[in-house]
């Protein structure tokens, strides 16, 4: 969008319009960058041009919770103009975004000079009011869900814990009377998978109290990968997927089964886009300075437009017959439970692309809901 065609300056002369352009400083924005921080001093007002900025306010656990969002044809910042008060919310990119931004001492003159643009600003404000009330509504409602979760995850974990134990027991005794490798191997598959439903609840009842505790390890990300394919490896045969897998040789300081929950869900999401047809999906790993970079792309149908803004908002799903809509929300958590950030790419019809960073090293233990 053009700043000359932002409904902004619907209500303007055209002198007023080019005069307010000429003021704007014109800002791009790279993905996952914040524009501004909760409690900083309010001092300007911003018109979207391109992309959407999501808006997040700490909780008390000093995680942040997404509130709203703007998107192109939008403005914000306006509120801190007349009341002199900090943000009250964090501003951050979604994806590339250009932004058009007026100071605050020049709107206030222009404003005494002029009540043109004053109903935009009024309605700007009350449209605000409106999607940060709804925001709190859908976050009341989601909470009291993860609370039924949980207390279900809880009492699964218990009423599962004996049948758990006795197919782990049964796959040891197997592997002390049938020594040949082919038998070894299964039952390591089995106490493998055994492990990994326990980790599942396990994870499902952290994210439903609202926090991801990370007990940090050495995890040599090849050797991460080779887990994951090997345990998949009879699942992608069944549906026909062709996984390639390049990462280095390295290691990182993380949550080796937390790292691998976060693969699995991605991986689990792009199976589910092929609609039951022959799919690619590489996973792909480098270093970029103190950060590993990984890529999960496939070549699915894309995820659907309409829950692109909310894909990793939990219970949010399209089209499925099964899952519980909380996969990306917990791939999320854990990514930031590493200090790490998470994003993606997607066309319909083409594909997603999902892009995840990682510290080499861990700056003490993270709790993220």
């Amino acid at each position: 969008m053009e700043i000359e065609s932002h409904p902004f300056f619907e209500k303007t002369s055209s002198d007023q319009r080019q005069e307010l352009i000429r003021h704007a400083i014109i800002e791009e924005y790279t993905p996952d960058t914040i524009i501004f921080e909760e409690g900083s001093r309010s001092d300007g007002m911003y018109l979207v041009l391109e992309g959407t900025v999501a808006f997040s306010k700490k909780t008390l656990e000093n995680t942040l919770r997404t509130v709203s969002y703007s998107t192109m044809g939008d403005f914000f910042g306006e509120i801190g103009l007349f009341t002199g008060e900090t943000r009250s919310s964090q501003a951050e990119s979604r994806g590339n975004v250009v932004l058009a931004k007026i100071s605050s001492e020049y709107l206030l003159s222009f404003f005494k000079s002029t009540q043109g643009p004053i109903d935009n600003i009024l309605q700007s404000i009350i449209s605000h009011l409106h999607d940060t009330t709804q925001h709190y509504i859908d976050d009341i409602v989601a909470q009291e869900k993860l609370a039924v979760v949980g207390n279900m995850i809880n009492t699964i974990i218990h009423d599962f814990k004996n049948p758990f134990c006795l197919i782990s027991l049964g796959a040891q005794l197997i592997m002390q009377s049938h020594t040949d490798e082919k038998t070894q191997k299964l039952c390591n598959n089995i106490e493998e998978q055994v492990q990994r439903m326990v980790d599942m609840a396990e994870e499902l009842a952290q994210f439903s109290r609202g926090q991801h505790e990370l007990k940090p390890e050495k995890v040599n990300v090849k050797k991460l990968l080779e887990r994951f394919e090997a345990l998949n490896s009879p699942f992608f045969q069944e549906d026909l997927i062709k996984i390639e897998i390049v990462v280095p040789d390295i290691v990182i300081e993380g949550e080796e089964n937390k790292l691998l929950r976060v693969i699995q869900n991605l991986v689990g999401n792009a199976i589910d886009a092929f609609e039951e047809n022959p799919g690619e999906i590489s996973i792909t790993g480098k270093l970029e300075g103190e950060e590993l970079k990984l890529e999960i792309k496939d070549n699915g149908s894309g995820i659907p437009e309409s829950i692109r803004e909310y894909f990793f908002d939990p219970f949010i799903t399209y089209g499925k017959s099964r899952g519980t809509g909380l996969g990306s929300a917990i791939a999320k958590s854990i990514v930031q439970a590493h200090n790490g950030k998470i994003r993606f790419e997607t066309k319909t019809g083409k594909g997603t692309t999902f892009y995840i960073r990682l510290p080499i090293k861990q700056q003490g233990v993270a709790h993220i809901a």
